[in-house]
């Protein structure tokens, strides 16, 4: 679905965009003879071969039209082709294919409006249509502005695979209520290089930011790396719940989506937030968001092994759920390391 420029300058957000994936099964009957059996096994070859050059030109040109894209709107800041330098690497991935379109503005406070859903999507099996209002989602208010598009985010982020959405929608003055099942669709790890260039604009601009960038590398190649993700595959049965990081080492992780950032190996300082679902907690929201950054943002110190990625998730403190103030029903915890190639 091609999204206008003008829905990309009002603000809009497309939740839970997926590349939809091409799985391919290919089966071989018994024939009556080595002939046949070799015969239809190229031609199973074959299929198989021109279906996967089909998947790859599909990406391909996905790729091509992403970075048009963010070189037209100046990602890349002033930087030549030939200076560009991005490695993309991400572990294997749930994601739930929502599907909705909503208008993330925050300028209106009666609810998100829905401009328009994915043909085949989620949102559409469940009866959701350009026009809606969304006032609740599984009992958690969407009518508080600049938060509900991140409510709405963490609600579907979180839910299991076979999860139940149970929407509150206002359509035509009138209230009705909306529900269905979100499945997810699991992704492969995936590594992505850009360019061949030691500067990238998103990260910093100027000489200084090619220096650091040209020194991380070179320490990174020398000491070898490993990563850190906030990606959520705890089990809650643990008292484990989402969290994000907020700053590696005093510095804000990117690109802005990511889940997984590649480090050096070694000792790291996190600054972690809390994103346990409200169902989980005794209190509301604007207890558990009126303090400062100091409450809502906890330090976490992490040693990171070679090829290795550790998962970053908030533990609930179950004898101290019920204390909001300075964020004493949660910690942030690194609760599992798995072995990953990194370079």
């Amino acid at each position: 679905m091609k999204i206008s420029k003008e829905y990309r300058a009002g603000c809009k957000t497309m939740l839970a965009w997926s590349i939809p994936l091409l799985l391919l099964a290919t089966g071989l009957a018994q024939g009556e003879g080595a002939a046949q059996i070799a015969t239809a096994s190229a031609a199973a070859t074959r299929a198989s071969e021109n279906a996967s050059l089909g998947v790859e030109q599909r990406l391909r040109e996905e790729l091509r039209a992403v970075m048009t894209e963010l070189i037209e709107t100046g990602a890349f800041g002033d930087k030549s082709p030939q200076q560009i330098a991005l490695d993309v690497d991400a572990p294997a991935q749930r994601v739930s294919n929502l599907g909705l379109l909503v208008d993330s503005s925050g300028a209106s406070r009666d609810g998100l409006h829905v401009l328009g859903v994915t043909p085949g999507g989620s949102a559409e099996h469940m009866g959701l249509r350009a026009g809606d209002v969304l006032v609740a989602l599984n009992g958690a208010a969407l009518t508080d502005g600049g938060t509900s598009t991140a409510t709405l985010r963490q609600t579907v982020d979180s839910l299991p695979n076979g999860g139940e959405l149970a929407f509150e929608v206002r359509r035509d003055h009138q209230a009705r209520s909306v529900s269905g099942i979100v499945n997810s669709v699991y992704l492969p790890p995936m590594r992505l290089r850009v360019g061949d260039g030691v500067a990238l604009a998103a990260n910093g601009t100027g000489a200084a930011a090619a220096a650091m960038q040209t020194a991380t590398a070179t320490a990174t190649v020398a000491a070898g790396c490993g990563r850190i993700s906030d990606f959520d595959v705890a089990p809650r049965q643990q008292q484990l719940h989402a969290a994000t990081i907020i700053s590696i080492d005093g510095v804000t992780p990117g690109p802005s989506g990511a889940t997984s950032y590649r480090v050096n190996v070694g000792q790291h300082v996190l600054k972690v937030a809390e994103r346990i679902e409200s169902r989980y907690l005794s209190f509301n929201d604007r207890q558990r968001n009126g303090g400062s950054d100091r409450d809502r943002y906890k330090t976490l110190t992490v040693d990171v092994a070679p090829d290795t990625t550790t998962l970053i998730a908030a533990r609930l403190n179950d004898d101290k759920r019920n204390e909001w103030q300075g964020g004493r029903y949660w910690d942030p915890v690194a609760w599992k390391q798995t072995a990953e190639g990194c370079r």
